[in-house]
């Protein structure tokens, strides 16, 4: 069973197709097509199931095969991390997932990796839950993530096996133009204006206004829900999404308030105001997490360090 075997079956596995696997894997249709033949012939169970000419799906061994190569090959991978900085340099790419309303933490952990570690290289995925990002860590699709580290997330996540590294909690505001704001009337703020000294929103005002929020089935959008029932108010969103750069966009088209983290770049415009949501406060837990690995390793090792030395003024 060559190195080369299981790197083939793993792109067939996760193109689901024999020609884009190939071509990931920069030969021919053939080569790869015999490659897998080779290793159902050498472990003595079909791993595939074909169609006429085309990739089905795997059959239950290979799904169980699956498993095990990809373990073997990110422990090859943090092989040749660790042995490339043995010699004083980590030369690598770091996959790294992030929630939606983890952009900005994200970013700072980048920003504090890179500058401590020129040589490595940042992939991110963008705007998924924790389920599906504690899902990708476990199949070694990423090497971390930031995540809401609670165990009630996408019914019941389990975090057992990772090592968390926690972060600023992710505290939520409302972005809205100043003439929506007006519709208010006036708030309980000291400053003046045509705002009406407004300084912060409630639920009770949300539910007075056109709201944007994020798509019900998220856990930020469960917890606001949540919050918001507590204090005994209904708030119906207008419009919905699952990306948070988008709550902005339609915020600043003065039809909506939405609901974003606080930071939330795009959010400081002379057209649009960012104030506290109170009455409830929403404010979530973040966290690095990575797969635990006995020993560390060197990767595991300065994102555990650019995480813990992230605070409040690197996400301004």
């Amino acid at each position: 069973m060559l190195l080369t075997q299981l790197e083939y079956f793993d792109a067939l596995a996760r193109e689901r197709h024999f020609g884009r696997a190939a071509a990931s894997c920069f030969v021919t249709t053939s080569t790869m097509s015999e490659a897998v033949r080779k290793l159902e012939a050498e472990l003595g169970v079909p791993l595939v199931n074909r169609g006429r000419s085309s990739f089905q799906d795997l059959t239950p061994e290979g799904e169980l095969l699956l498993t095990h190569v990809r373990r073997i090959l990110a422990d090859r991978r943090r092989l040749v991390e660790d042995l490339t900085a043995a010699g004083g340099h980590l030369t690598t790419t770091l996959r790294l997932g992030t929630i939606p309303s983890g952009d900005t933490r994200a970013a700072a952990v980048i920003a504090r990796l890179t500058a401590a570690h020129p040589g490595i290289r940042v992939e991110v995925s963008p705007g998924i839950g924790t389920g599906g990002l504690v899902e990708r860590l476990r199949s070694h699709d990423l090497d971390a993530a930031v995540i809401h580290p609670v165990d009630d997330v996408d019914g019941a996540v389990d975090l057992d096996g990772l090592t968390l590294t926690p972060l600023e909690p992710v505290r939520y505001a409302v972005v809205l133009t100043g003439s929506l704001l007006e519709t208010l009337g006036p708030g309980l703020g000291p400053s003046h204006g045509s705002d009406a000294g407004r300084d912060r929103i409630t639920a009770v005002d949300l539910a007075k206004l056109p709201v944007a929020l994020l798509a019900r089935g998220m856990f930020a959008r469960a917890c606001f829900d949540r919050a918001t029932a507590s204090a005994g108010v209904t708030v119906t969103p207008a419009v919905e999404s699952d990306s948070v750069s988008s709550l902005v966009a339609f915020a600043a088209t003065g039809q909506w308030a939405a609901v974003v983290p606080v930071g939330t770049p795009g959010t400081s415009t002379p057209d649009l105001r960012l104030l506290p949501l109170t009455d409830p406060v929403v404010e979530l837990p973040a966290a690095v997490a990575r797969l635990t690995t006995r020993p560390v390793t060197r990767l595991g090792n300065a994102v555990d360090n650019a995480a813990a030395g992230v605070d409040s003024g690197d996400m301004k």
